[in-house]
């Protein structure tokens, strides 16, 4: 069981061409929300 805050993050766009990109870019994001840093939060380009 897992208490706390839930971030859902919408990745809208893209096509198949770019997928695996996202998922990475994905997986980027998530890691740096779980550790707090968001230094990067209001920069599109992240």
């Amino acid at each position: 069981m897992q208490h706390g805050l839930t971030v859902n993050i919408l990745l809208v766009g893209g096509n198949k061409a770019t997928q695996q990109q996202d998922i990475i870019r994905a997986k980027e994001l998530a890691r740096e929300i779980r550790n707090g840093n968001y230094e990067h939060c209001d920069d599109p380009g992240f």
